[in-house]
């Protein structure tokens, strides 16, 4: 699976024509980008992807479902999703009705930057909520700073990316103070709840050698039926979902241990080091070693 860069596109702003008009923007900075778009009844992603950015989705009107990692999702108006960068996600839209959303994306040093103005706070724990309903009295306090970054991407001078990040940043900081009162988690339905326990089963057996017969078994579905479900309801097939989640693993360890690149590829479930190269190299587009050396000269 290939990795979509951040874009380098330099001013006036794109406008979406295929959304319609007034639909969606384009941030024309290679660091950043905010979007609205409004999709038809029953759009769906193609295929589920990642990229190396961050994304704050906000969902305005409709309904939809989001499948992250190995959870599913089910979104209504006023609703924000927020996803680190490398996190796998596809979005299914509902039947009833045209839905609405805002989307911004910005690359990691915004949330460094961010961070070091925040001592003392989790800025980390923003992104590990995943979802987050944002009380009705609030919404129009989101929806007016997404127009507002709408607005200075229209409107592009000198002064537009420290308001663009302004603004971000304000949302951030709504995000970390704001918190869901208790509510009741919205299970799957039936025919997705199998599917997700699936994948949750990958998720945290992704180091052992797994197959797709076991996982199957598992589910107690015939392999062929499971293999045909599993690919409708993730998007990837058996094999590429567990590539991607043990590659997520395998970059976090190449962050936050000194084990050497064949320990890494072992502990992650890869036959060996070279294997684990080659697809690490096919997805992030550099090598392990590479990566590992690029970010943390990043963070110095």
């Amino acid at each position: 699976m290939s990795i979509p860069e951040a874009k380098t596109i330099n001013p006036p702003v794109q406008k979406d024509k295929a959304a319609g008009p007034e639909e969606a923007y384009r941030n024309v900075v290679s660091e950043f980008m905010v979007e609205r778009a409004r999709r038809p009844q029953s759009f769906s992603m193609e295929k589920p992807h990642y990229h190396p950015y961050y994304e704050i989705y906000f969902l305005i009107s409709g309904n939809c479902r989001m499948f992250i990692d190995h959870t599913i999702y089910y979104l209504s108006a006023g609703d924000i999703i927020m996803l680190p960068p490398y996190r796998l996600h596809q979005t299914v839209y509902g039947s009833g009705q045209p839905a609405e959303r805002f989307t911004a994306n910005f690359i990691p040093s915004y949330i460094d930057f961010f961070e070091s103005q925040c001592a003392g706070c989790d800025v980390t724990s923003i992104f590990s909520r995943q979802k987050l309903s944002v009380p009705a009295d609030q919404q129009n306090y989101v929806m007016k700073l997404f127009q507002e970054m709408v607005k200075e991407t229209m409107t592009y001078d000198c002064y537009s990316r420290i308001q663009i990040k302004s603004f971000l940043f304000q949302l951030l900081a709504f995000l970390g103070r704001c918190r869901n009162p208790d509510q009741p988690a919205q299970l799957p339905a039936p025919e997705d709840a199998v599917i997700q326990e699936a994948a949750q089963y990958i998720y945290l057996h992704h180091s052992e050698p797994l197959t797709l017969e076991a996982v199957a078994q598992n589910a107690h579905m015939s392999p062929a039926w499971f293999s045909r479900k599993f690919h409708k309801t993730v998007g990837l097939k058996f094999k590429e979902y567990l590539t991607h989640i043990r590659l997520e693993n395998a970059e976090e360890l190449l962050l936050t241990t000194n084990l050497t690149i064949t320990e890494i590829a072992l502990a992650c479930g890869f036959s060996d080091g070279n294997y684990f190269g080659d697809a690490f190299k096919k997805a992030r587009g550099m090598s392990p070693r590479e990566f590992r050396f690029a970010r943390h000269d990043a963070t110095e």
